[in-house]
């Protein structure tokens, strides 16, 4: 029989020991007082020692009839540290049988009760020290001294403790003589029983049902918000000035038609080394295929500013990229020598490199006065052969000094040999950087490996590359990359032991000190805390020795314990061998394994079948060093105790194995949280397999605030940290898996609004650094539920855009889950040899195994209830337009807008950005994204008579691309519905027989020309220059408005912006200036080899164009002529150098945006000659916008001249212009004939989740080509409009917007917008496009152009 003490009573027979003869005899008479309760078996260590409390004679308040009693006031005058009053409450929750469900009552009286227990220990003279060596503490220096308080009447004190006793006695419910179990059972509960030996036993409280929810809505959610802007305004580099070398880097740009191909720069003896490598190439017009660019050779550049003469100790490789062979004479640099069968040797070649102190000099020539500094550097070249069969894989070298005593490696890579490869990196390999080797080496490298080592590798990483790092977005990089390797290793792809043994104290001491590292970085880097979580999901806790030697040590007790003998060849001698030589993870599943065959009365099949669910096969078992070959032994006599005896094993095993475990994380914890908390948790263990998943998920969210509000908020206690992040990752895995097991389930619009409300906080708690985009969706979304139950109309339409930017969101989070991990996956996982689909499905798998992919399966459930509510119907017609042509299902349409179909082509696509140029030959585009209706893609569909439609039905869309080769005849109905119908191939096109049936296509259009415009010798203009000829539409336009508004034409609350310009034909003369010599050579030579036969090739060469563009400086005298217009013209130029060099860095950037491709494509299609395109640029103060529109005075979806439609985003226009993702907010109104508007119709709310700021007031540079707003040919968009300094990017915040909330603000602004662009259409004469800003509630217009 075991002794169980009921609350209360423990508390009375701590307090009156003395007394209660009878209660004493009970324990000395009793098993539970000999070492035999549960405790002894299953406790921590520290614990079971706690067992002697009850054999010392004075060592317990509870064993002692000579302790005296002191009153409350007394003992309230000693004090007893904290942790050791929690470690003596859990003592006395498992002397009391380790009671579940227990009120916050319960627990409250217990911990007081145990403080009360030491501190009359304390008071009778036992130090501090003695305590805590009792529970296995360390010794705490001073305090080993006694404090004893001086005696009371030691009677009074008894007959006091007496008469506590048995009030509390007479007031408890107790059963005796049954196990906890059974008396759960019995009703009514019996009234005490009086005897000499009374075991008593606990009845836990029944649990009730679990609701939080008024507590969740009263939150503030914003206390979430992640801090803003961490990229930004966290950047903490090292040196804020570039190096010597980085600046010589910046100097030695592409020229004299070489192309750089791989730089890199290394640590060398006292200075700084950078390998550059070069290509060349040359048309080659007879290639079989198609003329394409040919290398016709390398170059790979050496240079260094290390003080002491260096000679470089090298070899080529040819058949393979490690190959170290000695180099044909034809690429020895001058001055070289053979040294070996292998190896070559070439002196440095000195030189002095000079810079020039201002990049943007508007002088000819530089004299020495105009240069910042000379410094000694080193350098030498090495030409190499091109394509063909001489072409080489690379150079490998070393250095040395003259003398030959000193050499130098690659210090960043372990001292392994520089290299310089000649081949073209992967894409795919361009993240790989010394942290990826320096794992990579460690995995793949040693003959003796173990997680012991990984573990302690990890840490020292983690520290240099994320403690360390020069910022913020470095940090995060390698984070990422830290946790891929993790992971690999968690789910086994990587070796957890080879040739090396590791005592289990080791392996727990290096897990725990890595696991601390973590959790050090969660309190000192908040930008960290994403991966901080993954990364700890990914280890178990370890311990500092003592967890790890009980592995060792608990196996063996518990064989000779159970009298099985240290036998070769039977099962758990094998696996006690495995356990001292290297335990594992592995190891928690074999005993699970062993435990089910236990309990499976000795049958194999259980034990085999967990082993496998556990991912530990036969294999895995026989491929140990100390290999389990055996099976294990039905022993049915010992039974129960192998099984009391190994769930006892289990916990020592998951203690240091298994971290984010719920009832090992708890325990951990249980201590320091609130009752609330724990009354949470409670609930969430007991019912972690409901059916009712909105319980259990409303009790995981108040559990993970209630850890926020106990530590991971203000996170400064690394150790406490550790602990609660364990605890909130269990119970997050409890909420995920409960969402996906019963979302499906959930019907009705209210459940599913509910469920997205919960699953969307429960994602914005998981990411604790990078949250605001899905919070502020969140706190919108809150917004919405409450206008809905207030009977707003508009509550649907709200809501379909919210779920859309919830999309966005989730969609950009795993895409740059992606882009963060799975280029560093595919390296590790190759070079490590991981299966293939780990490697493949990696991100992936990342990404599933969160909340983000719970909360997308949520919305895709909703969408349609949504879209039903708001009669939204199924599709969005963005260009209506009747075709016919062969489908073809593409991923993006980026990827085909190079292409040219020779077939009409109706292309079905899974992502449009809205940037992007219709292909030539397509008739038709159909996607699932939300595409602005002003966006350039749609501008370009209806100039070319292209059907484009947004489909929100994903069964619509997947059955187009079960049609993908078929011919479909595709039209738009009146109720703007796209229908279509299968056709035969034969009669495609014969619909539109008299009229274009493709964009770009031969037939399209009569050719457009372009004039040939030359510099008028002005490097800038004020207003009353803006002329045809001279500057482009947006800039004429400007003036017409001014003029306009100085006459009276357009209302006088209008506000327009001073503006100037830099004429067309400045750029071709900037570049023709001997200053930019170089650079008008390379850019002849890129222009006559634009190489177009594929995307990539077309992306390539553009690409370089635009690179030679930015790298023009500014002729003598330029810089001052822009300066004088601007005074004159009313804006403030730059003030100083660093202020010009961000102007002409804007200016060069919008000049070469005349290379982008869209609109290279663009113009190629219609047959424009791209060689004509001339620059003009439109110089404007940027207003930092409260909001920014775009008018289209005719409904450009229905060209209904009587409707103006418009779009409104949050700050400043380029969101909208620029096609950020998402949808702007839309409205139309209708026209009256004396310039009045009808009240504002939204058509959609926003959900767009960028917002653009700017930092400082400050100029922007738009541009204003030859080539827009030509007639027949919408070129609007094509290029770019650049602020001088850098705009801030921050995540929309609509649930406090009063555009979107407030009636009057939202008719008043839409209103005025909309009698904005009637006014200058009237001033104008003909329909415009109108882009503007509203700032404090006044309209600004800040350019125009005719609607096309």
């Amino acid at each position: 029989r075991i002794v169980y003490i009921v609350p209360g009573i423990a508390r009375a027979m701590s307090a009156s020991h003395a007394a209660m003869t009878g209660v004493k005899g009970v324990i000395k008479a009793h098993p539970a007082a000999r070492g035999r309760s549960p405790i002894a078996r299953g406790a921590p260590r520290a614990a079971r020692r706690t067992r002697c409390d009850a054999r010392r004679g004075n060592a317990s308040s509870s064993a002692s009839s000579a302790a005296i009693e002191f009153t409350a006031e007394e003992l309230d005058r000693v004090e007893v540290p904290r942790d050791l009053i929690q470690i003596r409450a859990y003592v006395r929750w498992e002397e009391a049988g380790k009671p579940e469900n227990t009120t916050p009552e319960w627990q409250a009286s217990e911990f007081k009760a145990a403080a009360l227990d030491l501190k009359r220990e304390v008071a009778n003279g036992l130090s501090l020290n003695a305590i805590r060596k009792r529970y296995g503490q360390a010794p705490v220096d001073g305090d080993d001294e006694s404090r004893a308080l001086e005696a009371k009447t030691v009677e009074a004190g008894r007959d006091e403790a007496r008469r506590e006793a048995e009030a509390q006695m007479k007031a408890a419910a107790i059963v005796v003589g049954e196990p906890v179990a059974k008396a759960k059972a019995k009703a009514p509960l019996k009234a005490p029983v009086v005897d000499k030996e009374p075991p008593a036993v606990i009845v836990a409280p029944e649990v009730v049902a679990y609701d939080a929810s008024e507590r969740r809505r009263g939150r503030n959610l914003r206390e979430l918000l992640a801090p803003s802007a961490l990229i930004d305004t966290q950047e903490t580099k090292k040196s804020t000035e570039p190096s010597i070398v980085e600046r010589w880097r910046a100097m030695s740009a592409d020229d004299d038609g070489r192309m750089l191909i791989g730089e890199r720069i290394y640590p060398l003896a006292d200075g700084e080394l950078i390998v550059q490598v070069f290509e060349f190439s040359e048309r080659d017009e007879e290639a079989e295929s198609a003329p394409r660019n040919m290398v016709t050779s390398r170059q790979v550049v050496m240079t260094t500013n290390a003080l002491e003469p260096l000679i470089v100790h090298w070899g080529v490789a040819k058949d393979e990229p490690g190959q170290w062979i000695l180099p044909k004479k034809d690429v020895h640099p001058k001055g070289t020598k053979v040294v070996s069968h292998m190896s070559c040797e070439t002196p440095l070649v000195p030189f002095e490199g000079c810079f020039p102190g201002d990049r943007v000099s508007s002088t000819v020539t530089m004299d020495e006065q105009e240069l910042d500094a000379c410094y000694f550097m080193q350098s030498l070249t090495f030409d190499l052969p091109g394509a063909g069969p001489n072409e080489l894989m690379g150079l490998h070298f070393v250095f040395r000094d003259a003398a030959g005593t000193h050499w130098y490696k690659d210090a960043s890579n372990g001292n392994a040999n520089f290299q310089a490869s000649c081949m073209r990196v992967n894409p795919k390999e361009r993240t790989v950087d010394g942290l990826v080797d320096a794992i990579t080496r460690a995995e793949a490298g040693n003959s003796w490996w173990s997680l012991m080592h990984r573990f302690n590798l990890a840490h020292s990483l983690l520290k240099k590359h994320c403690g360390d790092a020069e910022s913020a977005s470095k940090a995060i990089e390698s984070a990422a990359k830290i946790f891929v390797w993790l992971r690999f290793s968690s789910i086994r792809q990587l070796t957890w032991q080879r040739n090396y043994n590791v005592k289990p104290r080791e392996l727990s001491s290096a897990q725990s000190k890595l696991t601390h590292s973590v959790a050090e970085i969660y309190c000192s880097k908040p930008h960290l805390r994403d991966v901080a979580r993954l990364m700890l999901g990914t280890l178990g806790k370890g311990g500092e020795g003592g967890q790890g030697q009980q592995i060792r040590d608990e196996i063996l007790n518990i064989m000779h314990r159970n009298n099985i003998k240290e036998v070769k060849g039977i099962w758990m001698e094998e696996w006690h061998q495995k356990l001292h030589n290297n335990t594992t993870p592995d190891d928690i599943v074999i005993c699970d394994a062993y435990l089910n065959f236990l309990r499976a009365e000795g049958d194999l099949n259980a034990y085999w079948s967990t082993l496998t669910e556990g991912g530990v096969t036969r294999e895995r078992l026989e491929s140990f060093e100390r290999p389990v070959k055996s099976e294990p032994i039905w022993r049915p006599q010992i039974k129960n105790e192998l099984i009391r005896d190994f769930e006892n094993y289990r916990k020592i095993l998951k203690s240091v194995h298994s971290g984010a475990d719920l009832e090992e994380s708890f325990n951990a914890c249980r201590g320091r949280l609130s009752n609330d908390v724990v009354q949470s948790i409670q609930f969430i263990m007991q019912n972690q397999s409901s059916g009712d998943i909105f319980h259990v998920i409303g009790a995981c969210l108040e559990a993970r605030h209630g850890l926020r509000d106990s530590g991971l908020a203000d996170a400064k206690d690394p150790a406490w940290v550790r602990e609660l992040l364990y605890l909130d990752i269990s119970i997050a895995d409890v909420s995920n898996r409960a969402i996906q097991r019963g979302a499906e389930a959930v019907s009705g619009i209210e459940g599913q609004m509910e469920l997205t409300d919960m699953v969307l906080e429960d994602l914005c708690l998981s990411l604790p650094s990078t949250n605001d985009d899905l919070l502020f969706s969140l706190l919108n979304w809150r917004r919405i539920r409450e206008a809905k139950n207030n009977g707003d109309a508009d509550w649907a339409l709200r809501a379909k855009a919210t779920v859309d930017r919830i999309r966005l969101a989730v969609t950009e989070h795993a895409s740059k889950t992606f882009d963060l991990m799975q280029p560093t996956a595919d390296v590790i996982g190759r070079r490590c040899n991981c299966e293939s689909w780990t490697v493949e499905l990696f991100s992936e798998e990342v990404i599933r195994g969160g909340p983000a992919f719970a909360l997308s399966l949520v919305l895709t459930r909703l969408d349609p209830y949504l879209r039903e509510q708001a009669k939204m119907g199924d599709w969005q017609v963005i260009s209506p337009a009747t075709c016919s042509g062969q489908v073809k299902r593409v991923v993006q349409l980026e990827d085909v807008m190079n292409d040219t179909f020779q077939v009409p082509t109706i292309l079905i696509c899974d992502y449009v950005g809205g940037d992007e140029e219709i292909p030539s030959g397509a008739v038709a585009v159909v996607t699932g994204s939300s595409v602005d209706v002003l966006s350039h893609s749609a501008v370009r569909a209806r100039n070319s008579d292209v059907l484009f439609a947004t489909c929100y039905d994903p069964s619509i869309l997947l059955s187009f691309t079960k049609m993908n080769g078929k011919s479909l005849k595709m039209s738009v109905g009146a109720d703007e519905i796209v229908k279509w119908e299968e056709i035969e191939f034969s009669s495609i096109g014969q619909e539109r027989s008299s009229q274009s049936h493709a964009a770009g296509s031969s037939n399209a259009t009569s050719p457009i020309h372009i004039k040939d415009i030359k510099f008028g010798g002005k490097y800038a203009i004020g207003m009353e220059a803006f002329k045809d000829g001279v500057v482009g539409a947006k800039a004429r336009n400007t003036k017409s408005l001014r003029d306009a508004l100085v006459s009276g034409g357009i209302p006088d609350w209008i506000q327009l912006p001073v503006s100037v310009a830099i004429p067309f034909g400045t750029f071709e003369d900037v570049l023709a200036n001997d200053v930019n010599a170089s650079q008008a050579k390379t850019m002849d030579k890129l222009l006559r080899e634009i190489d177009d036969s594929s995307g990539e090739s077309l992306k390539t060469s553009l690409k370089l164009c635009r690179t030679c563009a930015r790298s023009v400086t500014p002729p003598p005298g330029m810089l001052d002529a822009v300066g004088d217009v601007m005074r004159a013209g009313g804006l403030t130029p730059p003030s100083d150098e660093d202020g010009w060099n961000l102007a002409w860095k804007a200016l060069c950037d919008v000049w070469a945006s005349k290379w982008n491709e869209r609109a290279f494509i663009s113009m190629r299609n219609r047959r424009l000659d791209h060689g004509k395109l001339r620059m003009s640029v439109l110089v404007q103060p940027v207003i930092d916008a409260d909001y920014a529109f775009v008018i289209h005075t005719t409904n450009p979806s229905t060209n209904d001249a009587t409707e103006l439609y418009a779009e409104v985003v949050q700050g400043l226009g380029e969101t909208l212009v620029g096609n950020y993702p998402g949808r702007a907010l839309s409205f139309t109104v209708k026209k009256g004939p004396n310039g009045e508007v009808s009240k504002p119709e939204i058509g959609g709310f926003p959900s767009k989740n960028s917002v653009l700021r700017v930092p400082c007031e400050t100029l922007i540079f738009r541009s204003d080509s030859n080539g827009e707003d030509l007639e027949g040919y919408a070129g609007a968009g094509l290029y770019e409009s650049v602020p001088m300094h850098h705009t801030i990017e921050l995540h929309a915040d609509y649930g406090g917007d009063a555009l979107i909330w407030d009636p009057v603000t939202q008719e008043k602004l839409l209103s005025d917008v909309a009698r904005a662009g009637v006014a200058i259409e009237r001033a104008l004469g003909a329909a415009q496009d109108v882009e503007g800003v509203i700032r404090n509630g006044k309209i600004y217009i800040v350019q125009t152009r005719p609607q096309v």
